[in-house]
């Protein structure tokens, strides 16, 4: 501190202390709030950048159901983003959609990607998205397998049939024809849904069609080298050879069509991914070609063919074995003869005869032996109720001789007529036969024997025998009568004798009588004459009995016959 002089009263100055004033500035702590809220403000822009997530562009075909702020992007119903913003395309094709993931989401914006909205939809695999209708519509995401990472992607239209990250494998199916098929369309094996159709689309030379499918994992297994595929669209009604059928898949593929498919081996290895296979267009048409790999042959019907269409099977005793091919008309210019040509396919393996592919000339030479011993071929009935016919192969042993033709392109198998048609023809020989008896000298004879016949019964000659038979069996009941006091026992038995002789001679008076009675144009036949002389008869073998006995026994006469 400098000092200052003092100035006294009388004017001398004195040297004394002098103060001085500094001004002091202090911080208050009302700034420290500011400054806790510039704190905290920076930390939470910090946590909330730190958070963030990548930001990509998604283009749909429009933006129903979204709203930026609200709609969010979901994986497997978890929150991963939200929308935050929506914007028309620059060309006007879509609508572009700004959404903002978490963090940790890259992993989800693989290249391949896929995004779409999820909404209400009733569709070909079913009603989906119910559950927008309470919480609104939202994004879902599909994260792909591929190493490379996007921020822009093109939105689909509709959800995916199957999910990328599903186990299982694609299969792609040949077809010449369309028929019930779409994308989401299901896969069925023995009725059990185990895949759905990828997409549809043509190939390369517009000449056929190609149904991209996916089978899940287990059943993916079951797809072989060896498997068949085939539409299963709702009903498949027909005729064959058992009658009426119809065929229903399902109530989803009457209403959505389908895909079915077997497999004849399956324990063979499964088939790569990406496999082909040709898709039939039924189960019925599956059948039918499965008959048409075999050896043709020709054969000639002389009788109507209505009924037999290509396509008709060939069957060995009732067993399916082959299909007919074609049916026409042949004109032989030098019988004038119309015949109808039928070429037939016959699977020889099914007898055993064919050892590779195809036929070989040793398979013919079976083939014409078979003949020889009596193989056929002929028109037969597979249902009443529709007409349709089939071309049976049997073994006939009354055929007439014939052999195998090798001189054409195709060997020509001999044939025998329908049996209905054999049947006609016996039942018509049977009336040319019977036509041609002499009917005419058969009815004279006949009337010659009647009118010889009734001249008998009118000569007084036969009534004379009868009042003799009459008599005589009088004489032989007195006889009887005496014996019988006179012998005993045997008397008995002639008295027997007697009553049957009386009875016989009753029978022969009332045959008598009625033959009187009936000798006008009216008579009767002879057989109640006859039916008397057979008791005549037993009459006279019985008195000769009686004479024979006496004869060896005369005694009898007198001791009476021995017991």
């Amino acid at each position: 501190m400098a000092e200052a002089p003092n100035v006294h009263e009388d004017g001398a100055d004195e040297w004394l202390p002098e103060a001085r004033a500094s001004r002091v500035t202090r911080l208050s702590l009302i700034w420290a709030i500011p400054f806790v809220a510039a704190l905290v403000a920076g930390w939470l822009v910090w946590t909330t950048l730190a958070e963030r997530g990548p930001a990509v562009t998604i283009t749909f075909r429009t933006g129903e159901g979204l709203e930026p702020g609200k709609t969010k992007v979901k994986y497997r119903e978890v929150e991963v983003g939200t929308v935050e913003r929506l914007q028309i395309a620059s060309d006007l094709s879509g609508v572009v959609v700004t959404a903002r993931f978490v963090r940790g989401a890259e992993r989800l914006l693989a290249a391949d990607s896929r995004f779409w909205v999820v909404r209400p939809r009733v569709g070909v695999g079913g009603v989906s998205g119910l559950g927008t209708l309470i919480s609104g519509a939202y994004v879902e995401v599909d994260p792909g397998r591929a190493a490379e990472t996007a921020r822009h992607f093109r939105g689909l239209d509709e959800p995916p049939p199957i999910r990328l990250d599903e186990p299982g494998r694609r299969f792609v199916l040949e077809a010449d024809a369309l028929a019930g098929v779409d994308r989401g369309s299901p896969v069925y094996f023995r009725g059990i849904e185990v895949g759905r159709v990828l997409g549809v689309e043509l190939a390369q030379d517009s000449g056929s069609v190609r149904v991209l499918v996916y089978v899940r994992s287990p059943f993916d297994r079951l797809v072989t080298p060896y498997s068949r595929f085939w539409h299963a669209g709702g009903v498949e009604f027909g005729t064959a050879g058992g009658g009426v059928y119809l065929r229903l898949q399902s109530v989803q593929a009457l209403l959505t069509g389908g895909i079915a498919f077997d497999s004849p081996r399956p324990d063979a290895e499964p088939a790569p991914e990406g496999a082909r296979f040709p898709l039939h267009a039924s189960e019925r048409s599956l059948e039918e070609e499965s008959l048409a790999r075999g050896q043709p042959f020709l054969v000639y019907f002389e009788s109507s063919v209505r009924g037999l269409r290509p396509g008709s099977r060939v069957e060995f005793r009732g067993m399916p074995v082959g299909r007919v091919t074609s049916v026409g008309l042949h004109f032989d210019p030098r019988t004038t003869e119309v015949r109808v040509p039928v070429v037939i396919e016959v699977q020889l393996q099914r007898f055993g005869l064919v050892q590779g592919e195809g036929a070989s000339t040793l398979d013919l030479d079976a083939v014409a032996e078979l003949v020889s011993r009596g193989l056929r071929a002929r028109l037969e009935s597979s249902n009443l109720l529709t007409g349709e016919l089939v071309v049976g192969l049997d073994f006939f042993a009354n055929a007439p001789p014939a052999r195998l033709d090798l001189s054409g392109d195709l060997p020509v198998l001999p044939t025998v007529p329908p049996e209905l048609e054999a049947l006609t023809a016996s039942l018509q020989g049977a009336l040319e036969r019977f036509a041609a008896l002499p009917l005419d000298a058969v009815v004279q004879e006949l009337q010659g024997a009647i009118t010889d016949l009734r001249g008998l019964l009118r000569d007084p000659r036969l009534g004379g025998a009868l009042t003799a038979i009459e008599r005589a069996t009088a004489v032989l009941a007195r006889t009887a009568e005496r014996l019988e006091s006179e012998l005993g026992p045997l008397v008995a038995g002639l008295r027997a004798a007697a009553e049957r002789t009386g009875r016989a001679a009753s029978e022969a008076e009332a045959a008598f009588a009625t033959t009187r009675e009936f000798l006008g144009p009216d008579s009767r036949l002879r057989h109640d004459l006859a039916q008397v002389t057979r008791e005549v008869a037993a009459a006279a073998r019985a008195l000769r009995d009686l004479a024979d006995y006496l004869e060896r026994n005369p005694q009898a006469l007198i001791r009476g016959r021995a017991p």
